[in-house]
């Protein structure tokens, strides 16, 4: 299994055939509107983390390119480390453009102008520009030359942006000259994970530096993480969103994929195939770690894609330190992960078996219609693992008596029979397997790796 997925892999001919969900539209809609951009304009396509906003842009950039359009794609987390976003900005702007014959003179000209913007504004230098002023007052114990340098200093900084802005102006022109469809379009990506700091300083240079006739900014990022970055990096009393919606032209979503797609294509990035479906598991009722089942847990207890992410990767760690865990374990384990994000306390009296099977029955009450799709079989074979896990298999044992005694009661009522005849089949299945296993012992030692330790003096149900 992995634990970050792989590089996607986008053809020239065809890039949206690299995606697991379906966003040519969308990406054709997007492509329409920075056609029909005229001024500068930065708009924020806005998706939260792991709805595959970082595989859309990269598909839209190739996208683009296939189309004759100019793009600069930027990933500003990956330059994070460095100490001034300004300075990654124009490195990024000047190293894509291509130096065809009808361009070049203009790409040098916005590399000279960027690289004497660089010498002129430096991060204090940056400060003033971004704040709009020069506070000059207080000075009476500098020198008369120490102020004319810092004022010169100033003065500098700003024609330097001026002339950089120049030169973008007249790069843009040049792309109108040649009659193409598309301004040129920047695409930040990732500002969201960034250091405040550093989020702040790169939408600040966007905003002096870049708000140029020609030129389109796509910022691909998490409007809220980033309404609170701001906030953070400002204040609390600070408006984080308010700032954002003066700093944005046009907000976008990302429309979110179907939460089955989402996990299997999870599933699939992660090399998780083989955990997953494989180890002889099969795709059925009984024995499966199905992306639908986990699908349907997600819907259930309302977890974000995440907390979606997060499950997956811990169950496959589950299994991939326990070789010898039975298949059958699978739903059982992934519901114990569950409630490790939904509810840590209730999670912590499992592990610790302080927490009948019949109790965390009814914990799972009204979810079992759509956890279990309103199947009595998959629900009964559900219930009984449970309780193998939780009690062993004395309690087990208990569980296939107490069906045994409902299912032949004189006078039981049908529904009575109907409910409890799959679970005295599920149960005796698996008393025949007699398994001596106190799995829940084994699952929990592999969860202590992950913080959660089961308290060693208390006694468990069954073993």
């Amino acid at each position: 299994m992995r634990f970050e997925p792989k590089k996607l892999e986008i053809p020239d001919d065809d890039p949206w055939a690299a995606s697991a969900f379906p966003l040519s539209d969308t990406g054709e809609r997007l492509t329409n509107l920075v056609k029909q951009a005229e001024g500068p304009a930065v708009i924020s396509l806005t998706a939260p983390w792991g709805t595959g906003k970082t595989s859309f842009l990269d598909m839209w950039t190739v996208s683009l390119r296939s189309q004759g359009a100019k793009v600069v794609k930027f990933s500003a987390w990956e330059v994070d480390y460095t100490q001034d976003a300004l300075v990654a900005l124009i490195q990024e702007l000047s190293g894509q453009l291509s130096d065809d014959d009808a361009s070049s003179r203009s790409i040098e000209q916005i590399k000279s102008k960027g690289g004497e913007l660089l010498r002129h504004v430096g991060p204090l230098a940056v400060k003033l520009l971004t704040s709009g002023l020069v506070d000059i007052e207080g000075v009476d114990d500098l020198s008369e030359k120490l102020v004319e340098k810092k004022l010169a200093d100033h003065e500098n900084a700003k024609l330097s942006a001026s002339r950089f802005r120049d030169s973008l102006h007249s790069y843009a022109k040049k792309l109108e000259e040649r009659e193409s469809d598309f301004p040129l379009v920047i695409i930040v990506d990732e500002l969201d994970r960034c250091r405040p700091t550093y989020a702040v300083e790169l939408l600040e240079s966007i905003k002096h530096f870049f708000n140029v006739d020609g030129i389109v900014f796509v910022i691909g990022v998490d409007i809220a993480q980033l309404g609170e970055t701001i906030k953070g990096h400002y204040g609390q009393g600070y408006d984080g969103h308010r700032y954002l919606n003066k700093f944005f032209h046009l907000q976008l979503k990302l429309p979110e994929p179907n939460v089955d797609a989402f996990c299997r294509n999870t599933i699939t990035r992660l090399g998780m195939a083989d955990i997953f479906e494989g180890r002889g598991l099969q795709n059925t009722a009984r024995n499966s770690f199905s992306a639908d089942f986990i699908a349907r847990l997600a819907t259930s207890y309302e977890l974000s894609l995440r907390d979606i992410e997060r499950l997956l990767l811990e169950s496959g760690a589950v299994y991939s330190a326990n070789s010898n865990l039975p298949p059958l374990l699978s739903r059982v384990i992934l519901w114990l992960l569950v409630q490790k994000q939904h509810d840590p306390k209730f999670f912590e009296s499992l592990l610790n078996q302080k927490v009948t099977a019949d109790e965390a029955w009814e914990k799972i009450g009204q979810k079992s219609s759509l956890l279990f799709r309103e199947s009595i079989g998959e629900e009964a074979n559900f219930r009984a693992v449970l309780t193998l896990v939780l009690e062993g298999q004395r309690g087990l044992s208990r569980l296939h008596q107490r069906a045994k005694d409902l299912v032949e009661e004189d006078n039981a009522h049908h529904t009575q029979v109907t409910y409890w005849t799959p679970v005295l089949s599920a149960a005796t299945d698996l008393v025949s397997k007699n398994f001596r296993s106190n799995f829940l012992d084994t699952v929990g030692a592999t969860l202590s790796l992950l913080g959660y330790r089961p308290t060693s003096d208390l006694a468990p149900y069954g073993n």
